[in-house]
């Protein structure tokens, strides 16, 4: 079977001992480069789709993760199975500490239904994480972080809030230039994504078309996700421009890009024409 995934992610799949993987699971690296989603999950630390697997005792759905071990050389790969589906009304339990913010788990939990781009009716969870941080103990001190649900399995994922700022801004404090839809967001909507907070962007599709969407981070993706608050559409449909502020912010943007291209064209024609 043809691999079709980049080199950076075949280099670290290598560092996995997929002999003791397939032992105990039953999952070998070919079945696993032969979906690239996993296989780039996989490779970049997140929790992976579902894939087959069996042990001496089960056969069924697992769900992946990997973690560099000792100077990072060789990585260890932790394997979970789907636990129960939770709803607010659970006792919730992270690290051996509870949820204790009910307005945290509303929002965790929170179900909604629309339609995809392609005209499908979905139904799912709104939010992306609980919309807030909550302070945990985590390597002897006390941390903020966000908390999701992993959808394959149904499992309870946190995040430091420091890991989120330091996915969203460099250590200067500059933007790294995340985007979603390809659009890139604010330094306003950076610093809200960090906070748990959905924000919401303003695009245009390839026909030309204005779009408008709510993005969240997503813990247990570890990274920027489209999401579906019920606020938000309350709001769209109610005609309300949910989106005004940050519609500006992007549109001085563009033309600012557009205006140091345009400034840069002349230069090169008169070099062309030389």
């Amino acid at each position: 079977m043809e691999i079709t995934v980049s080199k950076d992610v075949q280099q670290r799949l290598d560092k996995i001992n997929w002999d003791n993987l397939k032992d105990k699971y039953g999952i070998s690296r070919e079945a696993v480069m032969s979906n690239p989603h996993i296989a780039s999950q996989l490779a970049y630390g997140q929790m992976t789709d579902l894939i087959h697997g069996n042990t001496k005792e089960l056969s069924g759905q697992f769900s992946l993760r990997a973690y560099p071990t000792g100077k990072g050389e060789t990585w260890e790969v932790k394997v979970f199975t789907m636990e129960r589906a939770k709803t607010a009304k659970d006792n919730i339990v992270v690290y051996n500490q509870p949820i204790t913010s009910e307005k945290v788990k509303e929002a965790l939990f929170e179900r909604t239904s629309w339609v995809d781009h392609e005209g499908n009716k979905r139904t799912g969870l709104a939010n992306a994480n609980g919309g807030r941080p909550i302070s945990l103990m985590l390597d002897g001190k006390k941390q903020e972080c966000l908390v999701s649900i992993h959808q394959p399995t149904n499992r309870v994922v946190i995040m430091p809030v420091e890991q989120v700022r330091s996915y969203m801004f460099d250590q200067n404090g500059d933007l790294r230039g995340r985007s979603l839809y390809g659009v890139q967001f604010t330094k306003d909507q950076a610093n809200a994504i960090v906070e748990g907070k959905a924000v919401v962007i303003t695009g245009q599709r390839k026909d030309g078309t204005e779009f408008k969407c709510c993005a969240q981070f997503d813990a247990a993706q570890r990274q920027v996700v489209p999401c579906h608050p019920t606020w938000f559409k309350e709001a769209m449909r109610a005609g309300m421009d949910v989106g005004q502020k940050a519609s500006k912010e992007q549109s001085q943007n563009q033309s600012n890009k557009a205006a140091q291209a345009q400034d840069k064209a002349p230069a090169k024609s008169a070099g062309m024409k030389k």
